[in-house]
């Protein structure tokens, strides 16, 4: 499934929403994204069709088991890319927020792994040779608990 870079920013917003409240409604991301609710809902009907979230009108706003996974993906990848050009390349924070957005969308999820895998060995966090895979969420868990 590929998603256009709106679509990956409504799942990154709601799946970050959903870690930080009880309830997500449009009026929720419409504020997080500065957007109108016309908008909102829009882009909300287009995931609701893809079965990547939950939604009937009026109600709150739920991720499928897919859309949850999609959206731990996007943010991985965000962060993978971000890292790089930050921590790598010394690009400031700022124009690495924004330029990772559009970088990771062109990204291959092979080139993905290996930019991950250089990242964190230039970086000495911790090996990614057990295979790690941005697909994988096992992987991905385990990254992120051998980087707390």
């Amino acid at each position: 499934m590929s998603l256009s870079n709106s679509q990956e920013e409504y799942l990154k917003t709601i799946y970050i929403l959903k870690n930080t409240q009880n309830e997500i409604r449009v009026t929720d991301i419409a504020n997080k994204l500065n957007k109108t609710k016309a908008s909102v809902n829009n882009a909300i009907n287009n995931l609701k069709q893809e079965e990547l979230i939950n939604y009937e009108p009026y109600g709150q706003i739920e991720l499928t088991q897919e859309g949850e996974k999609i959206a731990q993906k996007i943010i991985e990848a965000n962060d993978i890319v971000k890292l790089f050009l930050i921590e790598i390349l010394g690009a400031n924070k700022e124009n690495a927020e924004n330029e990772a957005k559009s970088i990771k969308t062109v990204l291959s999820d092979d080139t993905l792994n290996k930019l991950a895998r250089y990242t964190h060995k230039e970086l000495g966090l911790y090996s990614l040779e057990c295979g790690y895979d941005i697909n994988n969420e096992k992987c991905i868990k385990c990254a992120r608990r051998k980087n707390k």
